[in-house]
């Protein structure tokens, strides 16, 4: 059989791994970020100046201070890493992301669940009825 059409892999086969434990070169790694600086509830400041805004978190006026304080104890000087979602920027032109620590603790989350600040209903964003139910505003 002589095959008429020479066929050569269209796709190297190393960059179609999915992850595969036998290649060690696939791990997926994370981009980390310090905080420079906390100015609200809802927005920081990463070491490479970039604007960030909590996905999901508004600021509660009563507890502005103590949300503030609670983020700069955990947050400054400390690595963190972004995930995005849909909708990348808001009207002021600052990123939305959800922001982890290096160990994976969902600080947007995490400021929910304590009660320092409101859920975002104005938009929607793939963690919007999680976010409801950590402060029992589920509407459905």
């Amino acid at each position: 059989f002589r095959d008429p059409v020479t066929f050569d892999k269209k796709v190297d086969p190393r960059k179609m791994s999915f992850g595969s434990r036998a290649d060690k070169n696939c791990s997926k790694r994370q981009n980390y970020f310090t905080v420079k600086a906390v100015i609200s509830p809802e927005i920081l400041v990463l070491n490479n100046d970039m604007k960030v805004r909590l996905l999901g978190v508004r600021q509660d006026k009563q507890k502005n201070g103590k949300a503030v304080e609670f983020l700069k104890q955990k947050l400054l000087r400390q690595q963190v890493f972004l995930d995005y979602d849909e909708v990348k920027y808001d009207s002021e032109n600052n990123l939305l992301c959800y922001v982890y620590l290096k160990n994976k603790t969902f600080i947007n989350a995490h400021l929910l669940k304590s009660g320092m600040a409101r859920v975002d209903d104005q938009m929607e964003y793939r963690h919007k009825r999680r976010f409801l139910q950590y402060r029992g505003e589920e509407n459905g």
